[in-house]
């Protein structure tokens, strides 16, 4: 557990979290979170209204209908999956102190693999299905979420460096990437350890962290909610 300082009490409980594809959350107490992939069921509708837009006449009003439509279910997609993510955020902001997860550069991952003329890109399709699937599941917005509801309740995001936590035992520390054996499997080659992998590595990231930098109540992080404004009384002319 977390040492406590004089006249503060610290924030727990503390949980790690992997965010994934298949899972958009695996957390270091054993959830999973599966991903309802608010995209999938409508792309093909999007595809048909798209191809309709494209046969209007430009400039006419059913070509603005059309357009219209297009943007009706992208809107659609997008405030489902805000208020998935909305409720996941919420809950773990209520239920934990401290929430850690994985620093990623999102926009680096998420960047297409097509290449150019001259130098193609190798596997497009997959990787483009992947960058799909990450932009689906909100990665970015579910931190954004959590960031700032942790501080209305007093808790904080703190983020550490995932590298090689999806090939890191979580009992013994072994690295060793033949010990995923699949998407969802974890056997460490040294310890035996068995586990799901999602959730393996949120335990690592969690053993990661710092835990004499994380914040306790009462500190600059943890008060941001309690803090008051202090009223001064005026001075007197007399």
């Amino acid at each position: 557990p977390l040492s406590s300082r004089p006249g503060c009490r610290c924030v727990e409980p503390v949980i790690a979290i992997d965010r994934g594809v298949v899972n958009v959350i695996a957390d270091s107490d054993g959830g999973l979170v599966a991903n309802p992939k608010h995209y999938a069921p409508a792309q093909r509708q999007l595809a048909r209204a798209q191809r309709n837009a494209a046969r209007k006449q430009k400039g006419s009003k059913n070509k603005a209908k059309a357009q219209v439509r297009v943007m009706r279910i992208h809107r659609k997609v997008r405030r489902q999956r805000e208020h998935f993510l909305h409720t996941l955020s919420a809950r773990y902001a209520k239920s934990h102190g401290v929430v850690i997860v994985e620093k990623l550069q999102i926009a680096n991952m998420t960047k297409s693999a097509a290449g150019t003329v001259e130098a193609p890109g190798v596997n497009v399709r997959q990787k483009a299905g992947l960058n799909r699937g990450i932009l689906d599941a909100g990665w970015g917005k579910l931190a954004e979420c959590l960031r700032y509801k942790l501080v209305w309740s007093g808790g904080t995001l703190t983020e550490v460096q995932p590298t090689y936590s999806s090939q890191t035992c979580s009992v013994c520390g072994h690295v060793d990437a033949a010990s995923r054996v699949s998407q969802a499997v974890f056997c460490c080659t040294a310890c035996g350890h068995r586990e799901h992998a999602d959730v393996n590595a949120s335990k690592v990231l969690k053993s990661r962290a710092n835990r004499s930098a994380l914040p306790v109540e009462g500190s600059p992080q943890g008060a941001l909610r309690s803090r008051k404004r202090l009223r001064v009384p005026r001075r007197s002319s007399e």
